[in-house]
């Protein structure tokens, strides 16, 4: 295995190409943690580990004090083998520096490595600091680090392309007027029914959708079939499509269950929650909870779910394409998320009771609530009435004194009962990533 080790480091070395298009959220190679990557798959999280490599490449820095491995390799999860060889095979290509005093790691899907939690906590306290690693399961990487490191790991999260960054890979300038205006909003529906996995932007849109069913596929049988030994998994394309169709609605798994039941679908209710929880933890879209003043309530409450990207909604069927007003909502989701949530909480809530709906409340705890509709158009006056009524229920029970109604082209602002309510298209603001709360 050592030998094979070698083999793939070396090739590594001499195929290195750092990826042309750079992301919003960068590493600091130099940085006194372990710095963990955690994104869905093809989301660019080797390319991000790539960028990283290359800034210490330009520096200077030298192969013998890079150690770039990819754990995904299928030879290296052919046979079970002591992390250590690793470090011994990097050691026996460059014999000057036995030690690896000063040597970078570099370790791309660190799930596939049996025992990599005391691996890398041996490398960050015994041989040097400076430790890149990325894998697909949010839960697994953040959880297992904060534990094993306790305090040294720092979590990086990556996401599909945000409109901002879709824009600058398509070198588009943001304008809000004239012709330049005209490219945005043209640009903005391409991403909001084709969405940002980076391999798909310049993509036409037939290989688009199969290169993103294909990631569907790839998630559900290498991230949560295979990675966790599933064995019944027949019910899985089920309980995900059923997910997906509820974009953007409170989904209750325990109907859901019995939907399975009914079909003859042999599974037990813990199991179905466990394979919910996983799928969430491998980025196949995020949950969020009902907005309560206790904790406790707010768990308890059924969740609203999106999807990581509007692209692979459309990929999983055509009725997504059509429902203009949900991929809009998911897209708000997402970006909500990058801009005030984290891997550890969203601070995302949606507000519902028998006759009151608001999309989202933003909440941190000891700040002011900001409640949110999403809206794809406001002309007809019962949707604008609609709108409104349960914003303003939203705004009452977080005690908010403003709220905000997001749609696809209309900006707007007025007084309703003692609320200022804003109204702003998406595209500008995510093309400019306004900051909401002030």
């Amino acid at each position: 295995m050592k030998g094979l080790i070698k083999e793939i480091l070396i090739s590594h070395n001499e195929r290195f190409k750092a990826p042309e298009y750079k992301r919003s959220v960068q590493l600091n190679p130099d940085l006194n943690k372990v710095q963990t990557i955690t994104g869905p798959r093809r989301a660019g999280k080797s390319s991000l580990l790539k960028l990283g490599i290359q800034e210490l490449l330009n520096l200077g820095t030298g192969w013998d004090k890079i150690c770039y491995l990819t754990l995904e390799d299928e030879r290296l999860r052919a046979d079970v083998f002591e992390p250590d060889e690793i470090l011994q095979a990097f050691a026996e290509l460059y014999p000057a520096n036995p030690l690896l005093k000063g040597v970078y790691f570099f370790f791309d899907e660190i799930q596939y490595l049996k025992n990599w939690e005391p691996f890398i906590n041996r490398i960050h306290e015994q041989i040097t600091r400076k430790v890149v690693i990325t894998g697909s399961n949010s839960k697994l990487l953040h959880t297992e680090v904060a534990s094993v490191l306790r305090g040294r790991g720092l979590p990086v999260e990556l996401l599909p392309l945000s409109f901002k960054e879709y824009l600058n890979w398509q070198a588009l300038p943001f304008s809000e007027q004239g012709s330049g205006k005209i490219q945005i909003i043209a640009a903005f529906n391409k991403y909001l029914t084709g969405g940002g996995y980076p391999e798909t932007v310049f993509e036409d849109v037939p290989i688009h959708l199969k290169l993103l069913q294909e990631y569907f596929n790839t998630v559900l049988y290498r991230d949560i079939i295979e990675l966790n030994q599933v064995s019944n998994f027949r019910y899985l394309r089920y309980l995900f499509h059923r997910i997906a169709d509820n974009t953007g609605k409170p989904t209750g798994l325990h109907k859901i269950y019995l939907e399975l039941k009914s079909r003859g679908y042999a599974v037990s209710k813990d199991k179905l929650y466990q394979m919910a929880d996983l799928a969430e933890a491998v980025y196949l879209y995020k949950r969020i909870s009902r907005f309560e003043p206790s904790f406790v309530k707010r768990e308890n409450t059924d969740k609203k779910c999106y999807f990581i990207d509007n692209g692979l909604l459309r990929a999983l069927g055509s009725q997504f394409s059509e429902n203009k007003g949900m991929l809009l909502e998911n897209l708000v989701f997402w970006q909500l998320y990058r801009q005030y949530g984290n891997i550890y909480t969203t601070d995302i809530y949606y507000y519902q009771d028998n006759s009151h709906e608001c999309d989202f409340i933003l909440f941190k705890e000891g700040t002011q609530a900001l409640p949110i509709q999403v809206c794809w158009e406001m002309r007809n006056e019962s949707t604008k009435t609609r709108e409104i009524r349960g914003l303003l229920k939203a705004c009452e029970v977080s005690e908010s004194k403003k709220g905000l109604i997001i749609t696809y082209d209309t900006e707007d602002s007025f007084e309703e009962k003692g609320i200022h309510i804003s109204v702003i298209p998406a595209w500008k603001w995510c093309g400019l990533e306004k900051d909401l709360m002030n």
